[in-house]
């Protein structure tokens, strides 16, 4: 756990520093001066000079920033400094504000494509919902997950872990979970070979294994439990189809998420129980959480581990997109108002809106950091 922890933090800390260098380098690009290039949130641990620029190592590893001139000011001087961010035309100050979600994005569809040209330019999907994937084709079918393994289980003594795919049994194709029960049953006692593989079914290991005849109590024959799903799978085979695979990925990605927060949210509201959306959101400690199942779910977690961070940059940029007060969002949602009315929005009132929004985010953190800690004990 401590391996993928700091495995994580590092990660964490680049995607930080692609997301902050979009704005340093265009803030550069358009000779605004930049005060300070900080990863995490203050209080301040550490600062160093480069050049003009203050670079800060800071307490909370939420994040990082980038504070250029004339940002958050509201002293006239400091507005009308010819390198200060507010004096720039809109146009540049919007560009600054984006480059930083461009990065986020071009990196996600960096890995994006290593991770489509490693698994043979197929990606699947869970049909949790009925939805119009776009820019691949596609075919549907039955497969069945192991969704846990219990401990000290003959399935943990034969190295299966959550998220192997059953493929058969013996050699004959199981297509549904009660022919697994059944098989295993009927053969408690003598080993069976069980064919196993990743998700997509790319690579296929044999596993040997003896069913118990007699499990604990609440156990099966091997230990596991079994999650039998429907997935759609996009195959990205013509050559333009293969160009534009990673950007179409993201957009499905995307599209598809929104759509099951969406119902997810409807099914709260309508029940009256934030339960459902609760689940599905999770914070620093949730998300180290799937990073370590990520990395020791299988012997090689290299491209999982890449499609996790791919996930990740898409996320912050997506998130950073919103319109919500302190993020790039929030900023650009005040610039476009500018530019449609061509009037600017008062300096103090924004700077307010911006304070309070970072004051909600953090105790919203807080809050979710301390669901996700529920969550791992319970």
């Amino acid at each position: 756990m401590l391996t993928s922890v700091i495995i994580f933090i590092i990660t964490l800390l680049f995607l930080v520093l692609i997301h902050e260098l979009g704005h340093f380098l265009m803030a550069r690009k358009f000779n605004i001066k930049v005060e300070e290039f900080g990863f995490g949130i203050p209080p301040k641990a550490w600062g160093k000079k480069v050049g003009e620029t203050l670079v800060s190592i800071n307490w909370l590893p939420l994040g990082g920033f980038v504070r250029l001139l004339g940002e958050d000011e509201v002293d006239k001087k400091v507005l009308e400094h010819k390198r200060s961010f507010a004096a720039q035309k809109v146009g540049k100050r919007i560009a600054v504000v984006v480059a930083g979600v461009t990065m986020n994005l071009v990196f996600a569809w960096f890995l994006f494509y290593i991770v489509l040209a490693a698994n043979g330019f197929k990606a699947q999907f869970p049909q949790i919902l009925e939805h119009n994937f776009v820019g691949a084709n596609q075919t549907r079918e039955s497969i069945i997950l192991i969704r846990a393994v219990g401990k000290n289980s003959p399935a943990e003594k034969a190295g299966i872990k959550p998220g192997d795919r059953v493929v058969a049994i013996n050699g004959e194709e199981v297509r549904k979970d009660d022919q697994i029960i059944t098989k295993t049953k009927e053969l408690a006692g003598q080993e069976i070979t069980l064919t196993l593989s990743d998700p997509q079914k790319i690579e296929t290991r044999l596993v040997g294994i003896t069913p118990r005849k007699d499990p604990p109590p609440g156990e099966g024959a091997m230990g596991i439990a079994l999650a039998p799903i429907e997935t759609v799978t996009l195959h990205y085979e013509t050559l333009l189809q293969k160009v534009f695979s990673a950007q179409v990925h993201s957009w499905n990605i995307i599209s598809y998420s929104g759509k099951i927060l969406g119902n997810l949210i409807f099914q709260s509201l309508s029940q009256k129980n934030i339960e459902p959306v609760s689940q599905t959101i999770s914070g620093p400690v949730g998300i180290i959480s799937l990073a370590n199942a990520v990395l020791t779910s299988t012997e090689n977690p290299l491209i999982p581990y890449l499609d996790f961070v791919a996930l990740l940059s898409l996320n912050l940029a997506v998130m950073n997109l919103l319109p919500i007060p302190a993020l790039d969002g929030g900023r650009l949602f005040f610039l476009l108002i500018e530019a449609t009315t061509r009037k600017k929005v008062h300096a103090e009132v924004e700077r307010w809106v911006h304070a309070v929004g970072m004051a909600l985010l953090l105790a919203l953190t807080v809050l979710i950091t301390f669901s996700d800690i529920r969550k791992f004990f319970s």
